[in-house]
């Protein structure tokens, strides 16, 4: 029954491929071409869409050898069929030869289609990817073919050619095959790639890859860069192009991806940015450089602008601590700890939030003297604001313990608690506070 039903198709299909008034000169030169050609395109599809790929093989070699000018479709069958089998074997020590035989031959395919149905630069995305996959060891080899890749297609660079391109240079400077300034100086064109194509794609799955690709590139960019290389390379980049905003916004970006604020460079490409339009970014900045130089309350505007610019993105708690800090400078406590409570809402366990609020109760400290006992309210309530931040982030357990100990030569000795009536571990309302802490001697 198999048996006749493939016979029936092989007759369906090798009657399409004889059509009448059909040009069979890309099939062979002479009638016994075309027909030995023809005969192998249909057994080997046939096969094909039986998913029958190890059927399929034999049949493809001689259709690809005896007619490779007849349709596409031979070159990314071709192409399936080779990845299948690489898939099942490439990460097999013992089948090295053998897999570089295979890779040989995936290679010669991209070279073929390219031969005869053109598709370079998009094509090469393939090649590229396909051999650097299979065989990282070619590195170099890859990240040639994805360069090509990228002159060709320009600002249409597939988003895997132009992070791969990006992923394979940065292993050959770990080998030390290229210099880290190869690596700073292509990241921008990449960068632009990536960028125009997350503006200008409408579909999301398109964009998405785009995304993703532009993720990729900053995580090698930022392993590499140091500031001072960034200052450097962005500089002589922007001194060429002063009033590109567009240059500008990325070179902003990049140093605040990398905490590179300490050139003039970083406050000059900011106020540019900033004046073009306010942005998060820029006015977060600005008030990076504003904090530098001491001038709290711009700085705490700056922030709280930045806040309001973001929205609910990704960064907005980053603002707020921001503003919390240069309000608790200022010694505007209630204000620091309005924003941190924002912070809160957005993160309840967030322990930078809860160490500004503990800095905000110790710096209100001399003025929340309740008669009784002075500041010690104050000081018990920041060490248990402290405590929290430590508990619900173990990353800042050392910061949150050196205040902790700075703060606790503050608390009274048991004579003065015992003359008030209290006890160790006793209830404590903090009436400028309107919270409850506990009792707690120095001695």
């Amino acid at each position: 029954m198999m048996k006749t039903k493939l016979l029936s198709l092989l007759f369906i299909g090798f009657f399409a491929l004889n059509g009448a008034g059909q040009d069979d000169s890309k099939y062979g030169s002479t009638p016994e071409e075309v027909d030995e050609c023809k005969k192998n395109l249909s057994l080997y599809r046939e096969y094909r869409d039986q998913k029958l790929s190890d059927q399929a093989l034999p049949f493809w070699r001689k259709a690809f050898n005896a007619c490779p000018k007849s349709a596409k479709t031979i070159y990314t069958d071709g192409a399936k069929f080779y990845k299948e089998i690489l898939n099942g074997i490439y990460k097999d020590e013992a089948k090295v030869e053998e897999r570089n035989a295979y890779i040989d031959t995936l290679m010669l395919i991209y070279d073929k289609r390219i031969e005869h149905f053109g598709e370079e630069g998009k094509v090469l995305t393939y090649k590229g990817n396909d051999l650097y996959k299979y065989d990282p060891s070619r590195a170099e080899e890859a990240n040639a073919i994805f360069k090509r890749s990228m002159e060709l297609m320009q600002m249409n660079t597939d988003a895997i050619a132009a992070s791969k391109y990006y992923q394979t240079l940065y292993g050959l400077y770990k080998e030390g095959k290229v210099e880290k300034s190869d690596l700073l100086v292509e990241y921008m064109p990449v960068l632009d790639i990536l960028e125009f194509n997350i503006a200008k794609l409408e579909d999301e799955k398109k964009k998405e890859r785009y995304v993703k690709a532009k993720g990729n590139l900053d995580a090698f960019f930022i392993k590499i860069a140091e500031c001072e290389d960034i200052f450097r390379i962005l500089g002589e980049r922007i001194a060429q192009s002063p009033n590109d905003i567009e240059l500008n916004k990325k070179a902003l970006a990049v140093m605040n991806k990398r905490d590179c604020t300490d050139d003039p460079l970083f406050l000059e490409v900011a106020e540019r940015v900033y004046a073009d339009k306010p942005t998060a970014s820029a006015a977060y900045s600005i008030g990076i450089q504003k904090l530098k130089a001491k001038e709290y309350g711009d700085a705490q505007k700056y922030f709280e602008e930045a806040a309001d610019l973001c929205g609910d993105c990704i960064d907005i708690n980053q603002y707020y601590l921001r503003a919390g800090q240069s309000a608790v400078i200022q010694g505007k406590s209630s204000k620091a700890r309005a924003l941190a409570k924002k912070i809160l809402a957005n993160d309840p366990s967030n322990g930078d939030a809860l160490m500004l609020i503990g800095d905000a109760m110790a710096a209100a400290a001399k003025s929340c003297d309740d008669g009784k006992l002075g500041s010690a309210g104050a000081y018990w309530l920041a060490v248990d604001y402290y405590q929290k931040a430590k508990n619900a982030d173990p990353d800042i357990a050392a910061k949150a313990n050196q205040k902790i100990s700075g703060y606790k030569k503050y608390f009274p000795p048991k004579t003065d608690i015992f003359f008030h009536g209290l006890d160790n571990g006793s209830s404590y309302t903090v009436e400028c506070f309107g919270e409850v802490t506990t009792v707690r001697s120095s001695d």
